[in-house]
């Protein structure tokens, strides 16, 4: 799993066959919700999921959490 921290929120994201699945990640206890809501496009690279979670998410940007990275 590819754990980004997104604006100050760990998303989790996984390929399962020609899908990205993506989750709400809790790394203190190593847990992982599925989000449904939230959809990444089958075609896209991973190098490309950095600039798409934050096309979706830059309402969250703070001063504090400038910035998606990837964590794990």
């Amino acid at each position: 799993m590819l754990i980004y921290n997104v604006f100050g929120r760990h998303i989790g994201i996984k390929r399962e066959g020609e899908r990205w699945l993506v989750f709400r990640a809790d790394l203190t206890e190593r847990k992982f919700s599925r989000l449904y809501d939230i959809v990444i496009p089958d075609a896209m690279a991973e190098e490309e999921i950095p600039g798409w979670l934050g096309d979706i998410f830059h309402e969250a940007a703070s001063a504090r959490h400038p910035d998606v990275e990837r964590i794990e």
